[in-house]
Parts: C-alpha cells; sequence; structure tokens
C-alpha cells in the first residue's frame, strides 16, 4: 500500500489553484456593475395585517363551501335512472364507434332506508362509461372515458 503522503499530493493536483486577492476584487466589481442600480422605490410588504388577511381569506373559502352545499356542482346519478341514447352522428362530424360501461369496484353500504320505511340494501358503484368517436374527415379516433359513481339501491323482501 502506498504512503498517504504520495496520495495527498495527487489531490493536491486535482485542485484548481485558489484566485488571487486582485482577481476576486475584479469579480465582484464586474457582478455589481451587471447588477446595476438598486431600485429607488422598493416598499416593504407589512407583516401587520396578516390576521386580517387570513381572515379574509377564511370568509371567502367559508362562503364558497356554504354556496356548493346549498347549490350542489352535480347531482349524485342512480341505477334507477333511464340512458339517454347517444344519436349515431353528432352535427360536428363525429361517429359513434362504440359504446361501453365498466364497474371498476363496489362497496357494500348495508341496509338504507326510504322515507316511507321500506328496507334497501345499498351498494355503491364505481363506473367508467366509454365511448369511442371517430371524426370523419380526419379518420382519428378518440376515447372518451366518464368515471361515476352510482348508488344501486334494491328493496329486501325477507329478512
Amino acid at each position: 500500500m502506498q504512503a498517504p503522503d504520495p496520495v495527498e499530493a495527487i489531490l493536491a493536483r486535482l485542485m484548481p489553484p485558489a484566485l488571487s486577492q486582485d482577481c476576486q476584487y475584479e469579480l465582484e466589481a464586474m457582478i455589481d456593475d451587471l447588477t446595476g442600480p438598486e431600485p429607488a422605490n422598493v416598499v416593504e410588504i407589512s407583516q401587520v395585517n396578516w390576521t386580517a388577511r387570513w381572515l379574509i381569506g377564511g370568509g371567502i373559502a367559508a362562503a364558497f363551501g356554504a354556496l356548493c352545499a346549498v347549490f350542489p356542482i352535480h347531482e349524485n346519478t342512480s341505477a334507477s335512472q333511464t340512458a339517454v341514447a347517444l344519436p349515431k352522428e353528432s352535427p360536428s362530424g363525429l361517429v359513434l364507434v362504440s359504446q361501453s360501461d365498466r364497474v371498476e369496484s363496489m362497496t357494500d353500504e348495508g341496509w338504507k332506508e326510504d322515507a316511507d320505511g321500506l328496507a334497501l340494501h345499498a351498494v355503491r358503484l364505481n363506473v367508467v362509461g366509454e365511448n369511442k368517436m371517430r371524426d370523419r374527415e380526419t379518420g382519428m379516433v378518440v376515447q372518451i372515458s366518464e368515471p361515476r359513481e352510482e348508488v344501486l339501491l334494491m328493496p329486501i323482501s325477507s329478512f
């Protein structure tokens, strides 16, 4: 094994030499010239009213949440709803090639009771509807996927 002194000498040769003091001052002066003059109208952001801004933001978020609770963005779809038949050709020149629905997962939600007191068995389904459309002019086929969540309610006749 080699002595540590020759290894240190080899490593010392790999290190770049340090800059001289004059060279370092010149580089700093060049960087200062490139940055330009300091702006005269710098305004500090005040940290005094952070509580007011926090309360205003929280109020806006609470108002938006209340609005979404009163007027829901989308309605829950149910399996008992009838499906709307898509036209074979839309006015934009797209032709329906294929249409399919697949169930990705099912979750048993147990027994529920409706307004009339009828016992129902609830099953939550995660369904993905897929449509393939072909453009008449270009021949390009586009696949449209629509994930949705459905709750299937089945009446219970015997206990």
